[in-house]
């Protein structure tokens, strides 16, 4: 890495020495620390807090000027807490992805939010998805991931913890009167050796149509329990409009 800049502190050691004899003496721990440029690579760039000619404390790190990452560094690599952004064009659409929490070792890892807007080349927004919760080595691994799309239906909504997940398709704004009226789209529902599944269709047996309504039945036994994952599915669902 080359180092290109460092800012001057002689000004501020001037004034520093000069008033000495009335200013209190200022302790290592409230000293200003000093930041620097470095030219990474010929598409890299960083500007923040620097060791060893490595970025070190807080900082931003630039390999476009539409991929970026504000915060923590460790040792050269993203580590501690601070937001990715990226957007780029593949297949002809736009895409955004933010990333905002917590990095170890270069990736997403901790608890964080993730979105990612996807646009069509009309302008439209194809999908836009929220996850939020813990992430390990670069992928969701328990919490809440959301996703509206210009589908039918517009809504997939997932929770997914050690003990339980539970897999909702459908529309927003009546999660939980839609599951008790039995009206949702799908709703697949796992905790330990239960396993449900439903669908607002009919089966194509009379065996299969008996523990599909079987399986709604369990799942508005438990409402109580899943209504706050329902809540938060809807809290998440405004988080993501198709605009």
């Amino acid at each position: 890495m080359i180092k290109l800049k460092s800012l001057s502190v002689s000004l501020a050691l001037s004034a520093a020495l000069s008033a000495a004899a009335i200013l209190p003496v200022l302790s290592p721990a409230h000293a200003a620390v000093a930041k620097e440029w470095l030219q990474i690579s010929d598409t890299i760039s960083y500007y923040g807090e620097v060791s060893g000619g490595k970025p070190n404390g807080r900082g931003t790190m630039k390999w476009s000027d539409s991929k970026q990452y504000s915060g923590e560094f460790v040792n050269g690599e993203r580590e501690g807490k601070g937001k990715y952004v990226n957007e780029y064009t593949a297949d002809g659409e736009s895409h955004k992805v933010v990333y905002n929490g917590e990095w170890k070792r270069d990736r997403m890892h901790g608890t964080g939010t993730l979105i990612h807007k996807v646009i069509q080349e009309d302008g439209a927004v194809r999908s836009n998805e929220i996850q939020t919760g813990a992430f390990s080595s670069g992928v969701q691994t328990s919490g809440y991931d959301v996703i509206h799309a210009l589908a039918d239906p517009d809504f997939y909504f997932a929770y997914k913890s050690p003990q339980e997940q539970l897999v909702i398709m459908g529309s927003a704004g009546h999660l939980k009167a839609s599951l008790k009226s039995g009206s949702l789209f799908s709703a697949e529902y796992r905790s330990g050796k239960i396993h449900k599944s439903y669908s607002v269709f009919p089966a194509d047996t009379a065996a299969e149509q008996r523990l599909n309504e079987a399986s709604l039945k369990y799942l508005q036994s438990i409402q109580p329990k899943l209504n706050p994952h329902l809540e938060q599915f809807e809290r998440l669902a405004g988080q993501v409009p198709l605009k």
